[in-house]
């Protein structure tokens, strides 16, 4: 195979000719225009270059980088064993996913995915995170033994916990899939890059907790920066909605005694009722779904007011969450229905609740005696 880049002799109204590559195999050709517009009486037919011009040096960057990055596509497919054609040459060109770069590779299909906002916000993190690990990570280098480091690092480096380092890995094996999918050769079987998940104790609020903040929300004295975020993360305690559906419901939705939303998530549609108490909390803060604050502001707020009303653990929107389902459970509350109010797709979701309660059993212990009550 081979290329060479040249000029166009049809000129433009500026009297500039198109700069393009041509891409030569056996009788197979195609072509490439690239963004380069010049007059002809500056192009170096012999160097393939712009002579020395007022934008010669830029130019010829552009076709420096295309020269480096064929050089390195051909490279590469041929370590991969894989034909390449004029055709695919340009298309890896022009797609920017050279099929030899895992990075590259996760990006490229990750923007041209049909994914959700969300979806592709994880997406973004977890490859932000594997550029600062390494700028380059061809796929001749992934194995095993390198995601057990890569792991160690996110750990060491990044500060992150194993419920993180699972998110993460959980994309990447998403990526791994879907390059064996596409006939990538990986240099371990798919199959033995398991990504298991974290055993965790969900952090959720006792009721005398929620108490205090409760009570905190309608205190004269409470700092008027805490009472938006408080007010949503109440909300979540009394619905058990995730943070996505709050920021996506709006005050004529919560009007409401019944609304229905759709759950930003899983794109189920689902009933959710306002109780008397939630409703005293809309009424005394009108601003709730009108004015909006950015999920990680929110966050910043909750922990300042955790310390404001003394609650001695890490709190998020999230928390909401496990506390709506635990103080459910706590109360009798059926888990079936508790997997229906939390909008899981499978109850084995809901089932991580289950344990939360455990202890709480364990209060029945009292009732169980063998004495005689007419003991000698």
């Amino acid at each position: 195979m081979t290329h060479k880049f040249s000029i166009r002799s049809d000129k433009n109204r500026d009297g500039k000719s198109l700069v393009f590559l041509i891409v030569r195999s056996g009788k197979s050709k195609t072509t490439m225009n690239l963004d380069i517009k010049i007059e002809a009486k500056y192009w170096d037919n012999i160097k393939c270059r712009v002579k020395k011009s007022n934008n010669s040096e830029n130019f010829n960057i552009i076709l420096d980088t295309i020269e480096a990055k064929i050089i390195t596509i051909k490279r590469d497919f041929l370590m991969l064993e894989k034909v390449l054609t004029p055709e695919l040459l340009v298309e890896s060109i022009n797609n920017n996913t050279p099929e030899f770069d895992f990075i590259s590779f996760c990006t490229f299909h990750s923007l041209n995915g049909n994914y959700k906002p969300n979806t592709l916000k994880a997406h973004k993190t977890a490859i932000n995170k594997l550029k600062e690990y390494r700028k380059d990570i061809p796929f001749s280098m992934l194995s095993i033994e390198f995601f057990e480091k890569y792991r160690k690092y996110l750990i060491a480096n990044k500060g992150n916990r194993d419920p993180t380092c699972f998110t993460d890995f959980k994309i990447i094996k998403k990526f791994i899939n879907l390059a064996d999918e596409k006939g990538i050769r990986l240099g371990f079987k798919k199959e033995k890059f398991i990504v298991r998940e974290p055993k965790t104790t969900p952090v959720f609020l006792e009721e005398e907790e929620v108490g205090r903040m409760h009570k905190y929300f309608f205190n004269e004295f409470i700092n008027k920066h805490h009472i938006l975020p408080l007010g949503y993360f109440l909300f979540s305690c009394y619905t058990g909605l995730r943070i996505s559906d709050i920021q996506n419901l709006r005050r004529q939705d919560v009007e409401q005694d019944i609304f229905r939303f759709r759950h930003v998530k899983t794109s189920n549609d689902q009933y959710m009722k306002i109780t008397e108490e939630l409703r005293v909390i809309l009424n005394y803060c009108p601003e709730l779904f009108v004015e909006r604050l950015s999920d990680q502001k929110i966050n910043q707020h909750l922990k300042k007011i955790a310390e404001t009303c003394k609650i001695e653990k890490t709190i998020s929107m999230h928390v909401g969450r496990h506390t709506f389902a635990t103080t459910i459970l706590k109360n009798s509350g059926s888990i079936a229905k508790l997997s229906k109010l939390l909008g899981h797709s499978s109850i084995k979701h809901t089932a991580i609740y289950g344990h939360l309660t455990d202890q709480d059993a364990l209060v029945e212990m009292s009732k169980i005696s063998y004495e005689s009550k007419d003991q000698i």
